[in-house]
């Protein structure tokens, strides 16, 4: 029986490694309209759209990297995954937090009205609403299959501090530290951001990632063996790089960016390789990895290269995309329930289960919850 299964701590290295560099989706944030917008429903470049498709294309892409590093981890399946699989899935973890720092800053930055509670409140009621009803219902399933042994850091949202207390990743569950990240960033990060005076703001996010990446080079240092990067003053950097690139967004007269898009969609390749053949790398490249990522979301927000815009509003992969926040929470406990058939069954049971039970989450559980939410308070952006 799954639940009964021992899974040693050595061989979490890897599963930690993938799941710390993908709203996995995390917590999937709702794409603002804007009236340069790249593309619509119906995928001109030229018009207005309350989602940008390729933003949910990228969505499906980012899960899809950490689907394939996960399910060819030793955890889940006695097997260790190519170098390329690897470190395509640190870069696709890595770019869900970056996208979700840059969506929450420009959301912050375009809903603020000078009200300060009222607007953290209205932020966090509408993340709420978002992210918690599906989360708690997964984690009420973990439960009815004994696959939730410690609930109280899973419900609380401390998750990344007890895996990191025990040193150690295993079980269906473990993949949910990194929506623990992201909550304590939803939840201070507003706060901090808001009341801090507009002129001073960019200068309080380059201090935080300072401090970030002072945090993370003492913890590598001193901790080499600990699993110290769940913690959010280290993984933390991922989401205030995207905070940069949101800030930026919002501040700088709008303009076409579609070379900076090719640039940067070119140089987030050359890491992905270059890291899936060098393991000797040091521990700081995954700043420069969530800058390089940071670039590649900022330059697809603006870019209006039809041929861009086109490409990813595949409706299949837009579907993914949207669906891709309960794929995340659903697709690790899937693969548990897997865990004794072959590799290539695996794959292929595990995505289609995965996609099809995320498919009937969103249309018959997280869609009306989100139009009740769009009704309750709508959002300014």
């Amino acid at each position: 029986m799954v639940s009964g299964r021992v899974i040693e701590s050595k061989n979490s290295e890897l599963l930690d490694e993938q799941t710390h560099r993908g709203e996995g989706t995390l917590a999937q944030v709702s794409l603002p309209a804007q009236t340069a917008s790249p593309v619509s429903s119906s995928t001109s470049p030229s018009k207005p759209s309350a989602r940008r498709l390729p933003f949910d294309s990228m969505r499906a892409v980012m899960f899809l990297s950490v689907y394939a590093g996960h399910v060819t981890t030793s955890h889940i399946s006695n097997y260790w995954g190519s170098g390329f699989v690897n470190s395509a899935s640190s870069f696709g973890f890595y770019a869900y937090l970056v996208l979700s720092g840059f969506l929450i800053t420009r959301i912050l930055v375009g809903s603020d009205t000078g009200k300060t509670w009222s607007d953290v409140r209205d932020f966090w009621l509408r993340r709420t609403l978002r992210i918690f009803p599906i989360y708690y219902l997964t984690l009420a399933v973990l439960l009815t299959f004994g696959w939730l042994p410690e609930p109280l850091p899973f419900v609380t949202y401390v998750s990344n501090v007890y895996l990191f207390l025990i040193n150690q990743m295993q079980g269906p569950a473990c993949h949910l530290w990194s929506l623990a990240v992201e909550e304590q960033f939803y939840l201070l990060f507003p706060i901090v951001f808001l009341f801090t005076p507009k002129r001073y703001r960019l200068n309080l996010v380059l201090a935080l990632l300072a401090l970030s990446f002072v945090v993370h080079t003492i913890c590598a240092t001193m901790f080499p063996g600990h699993k110290w990067k769940l913690l959010l003053p280290s993984s933390g950097q991922c989401l205030l790089f995207g905070a940069i690139a949101g800030y930026f967004d919002m501040k700088l007269k709008q303009r076409d960016e579609t070379k900076l898009f090719v640039f940067a969609l070119l140089l987030n390749l050359a890491l992905i390789a270059v890291q899936s053949v060098d393991k000797t790398l040091p521990h700081t490249l995954i700043f420069v990895d969530s800058a390089a990522l940071a670039l590649f979301f900022y330059s697809l927000w603006r870019t209006r290269n039809e041929f861009i815009c086109k490409s990813l509003s595949n409706k299949l992969l837009v579907h993914l995309g949207q669906v891709s926040y309960a794929m995340y929470l659903f697709h690790l406990p899937i693969l548990y329930l897997l865990f004794d058939f072959p590799l290539p069954e695996k794959i292929v049971i595990g995505f289609v289960s995965t996609a099809l039970l995320a498919s009937a989450s969103w249309f018959l559980f997280e869609s009306p919850i989100n139009n009740l939410r769009n009704k309750l308070i709508p959002s300014r952006v």
